[in-house]
């Protein structure tokens, strides 16, 4: 695992076309990969191939990969999508305690998710905007828990 997330550094630093080696044998991509690894709670599993790591993990590998490209957004589509719960809650914890300075964006059905993680929601219905705002003025929305809680409509 740490060659991807090595490789990530090394291409945003524009020296992965003239790598010879691994990008794990570089040691000041290293040192940087190993610190992002250490963030995500991740160093114990450096070594192992991320096939053989359990899902939750190869999702956190994946966004250790995109931070290491250091991005000023991070686009997630349904970062717990087929993860056990207890795996999704280190998701949640990790992007929440992402820096301030990198938004994120994040496309999620898991309504619970939403609610526990977002700052502003957009619901969107047949890819039109249906309502936008806070986590409290979402859950407040009539609209909203008709179309995505399966509330009933009443007339």
């Amino acid at each position: 695992m740490l060659d991807n997330v090595a490789l990530g550094i090394a291409e945003r630093d524009g020296v992965s076309r003239r790598m010879w080696k691994p990008a794990s044998k570089h040691s000041e991509i290293t040192d940087e990969a190993m610190q992002l690894l250490a963030t995500l709670a991740l160093t114990s599993d450096a070594r192992t191939p991320v096939k053989d790591l359990p899902y939750g993990r190869q999702r956190l590998v994946e966004i250790a990969i995109a931070l290491g490209l250091k991005p000023k957004v991070l686009l997630l589509d349904e970062p717990a999508a087929g993860v056990p719960s207890q795996d999704s809650g280190r998701i949640l914890e990790v992007l929440a305690g992402l820096p301030g300075d990198i938004a994120i964006l994040i496309i999620e059905h898991d309504m619970d998710l939403v609610f526990r993680f977002a700052q502003r929601i957009t619901v969107l219905v047949q890819g039109q905007v249906l309502v936008e705002g806070r986590p409290d003025e979402i859950a407040a929305d009539r609209r909203v828990r008709d179309v995505y809680l399966g509330e009933a409509t009443h007339a």
